[in-house]
């Protein structure tokens, strides 16, 4: 039986106690699968700032492979509320680049936005009943992507339809840059268009059905009229039936003992040790970036 989490805490209370079981429990997770394991984890739950995917990430990931026999595929535990669509983009590119589509992706709490979006690099997507990935229409500027482009979009229906609502809608349209429109249209294109490449020529690749799949999920994860908001919380179940290849680790006990556990001891190292995001393989060999002080 996994300890519990309280348990795992007990571990770790020696200096360097966070580190060590971390470490610990990482070794047993990819010492069980026989495949190269990496942790891209981020302190968002804590109220960490600086916690979404974003360029500089890139060198962790960089670090962390060196030296890692490639053949032996990836284990990615994910756990993220998101962040930049390009950052994403370019590291799910480089990952494909040195395991191929021998990527599978472990998300034991949450990944939410771009984190689902990176998740799509994989062959197969690993969850737990309580898990759940996100809508992946990105934001710019604190706005939505997609809910920008509805926007306008209606704005532009009413006004043909009845000129006098111009006045109605000019404070309200008034209120965004004048270029955000063409840059949320653009960014929502570029997830849907990343996500739809990563899909075709990996998880979905030899799928009888293909085309409409993807499209299916699409139409779940990256329209917002379906999705209705960008936190919603979409289930292993949801995602299942949207079309993505989603394994249950509750279908295997050792396996999930062993999800659960890692899972406990990275959160509690960063929570420990103030980390806003972490990128790391068994021999803590990546980048670890602090939190921003309070202020």
């Amino acid at each position: 039986m996994a300890p519990s989490n309280l348990e795992i805490q007990n571990e770790a209370t020696p200096p360097d106690g966070v580190a060590n079981v971390l470490q610990k429990y990482m070794n047993q997770f990819a010492t069980h699968r026989g495949r190269n394991l990496i942790l891209y984890y981020s302190g968002f739950l804590f109220g960490f700032e600086d916690s979404n995917i974003q360029e500089a990430d890139m060198e962790g990931f960089m670090s962390a492979i060196y030296r890692m026999p490639k053949q032996d595929g990836l284990d990615l535990f994910l756990h993220t509320p998101g962040g930049s669509v390009p950052a994403t983009e370019g590291i799910g590119s480089y990952l494909r680049s040195v395991f191929g589509t021998n990527i599978s992706v472990f998300i034991p709490h949450m990944a939410m936005s771009c984190g689902t979006l990176l998740a799509m690099c994989a062959r197969e997507i690993l969850m737990g009943k309580h898990s759940c990935l996100g809508p992946i229409d990105p934001a710019l500027g604190g706005y939505r992507t997609d809910a920008i482009v509805e926007e306008f979009a209606q704005a532009k229906k009413d006004i043909a339809e009845n000129p006098n609502l111009a006045l109605l809608w000019q404070p309200i349209i008034s209120k965004y840059p004048m270029t955000l429109l063409g840059e949320c249209q653009k960014a929502t294109e570029l997830a849907r268009q990343v996500s739809k490449d990563w899909l075709e020529s990996g998880m979905l690749c030899d799928a009888e059905d293909k085309a409409s799949r993807i499209d299916h999920v699409l139409r779940v994860f990256a329209q917002h009229d379906t999705s209705k908001t960008h936190d919603r919380h979409i289930s292993a179940q949801a995602a299942q039936k949207a079309g993505l290849t989603v394994k249950m680790i509750e279908e295997d006990a050792t396996l999930q003992d062993l999800t659960l556990s890692l899972h406990h001891a990275a959160t509690l190292f960063m929570r420990k040790k103030r980390f806003a995001r972490i990128i790391t393989n068994t021999s803590l060999i990546g980048v670890f970036c602090p939190a921003p002080q309070a202020r």
